[in-house]
């Protein structure tokens, strides 16, 4: 009887082994893109104000699994055609405003902006779901005449990843 039951769970292991091979084929592993990096690596800075909107380069990279983040340029590429999400995050520590955005292409997607009050130190995030095209960009500008802080907190990132290929 033993045996039986034995040959039996072998036959049905087998199948799974097959049905798992043909799902395989079907769906193959999805593509892994992830990032998020942080303004900067040491010390701490007031980035800005520049007379021109200026796009920020997060220096200090603390995941690029797929490696379409550039930390020389602050800009991601997509590799991928697919769903995204991004978010970002800005931190002031005093005058002036604080105000970026974070734009597909060359268009703006969403902001943020804080406006020093009697507090002086504000900090603001926002972030957004977007159907990316090959070749398509990301990337964080700071608004001219605004400035962000940054420290070895890491008050300022920009993260991003694919949802779903498509």
């Amino acid at each position: 009887m033993w045996g039986m039951k034995y040959e039996a769970f072998m036959w049905g292991l087998k199948h799974l082994r097959s049905k798992i091979g043909s799902l395989s084929i079907c769906f193959p592993a999805l593509p892994k893109i992830a990032f998020s990096a942080a303004l900067v690596e040491s010390g701490s800075w007031i980035i800005g104000p520049f007379n021109t909107d200026t796009n920020l380069v997060y220096k200090k990279v603390f995941t690029n699994i797929g490696n379409c983040y550039n930390p020389s340029t602050g800009i991601f590429t997509v590799m991928v055609k697919g769903v995204y999400y991004f978010r970002f995050s800005a931190y002031n520590d005093g005058t002036p405003n604080t105000n970026a955005a974070m734009f597909k292409n060359s268009e703006r997607i969403v902001s943020i902006w804080d406006t020093v009050g009697e507090d002086n130190e504000d900090s603001a995030s926002n972030g957004a779901v977007l159907e990316l095209q090959v070749g398509d960009s990301v990337y964080i500008s700071l608004h001219a005449q605004r400035v962000v802080y940054d420290d070895i907190n890491h008050y300022n990132t920009f993260s991003g990843f694919l949802l779903f290929a498509m």
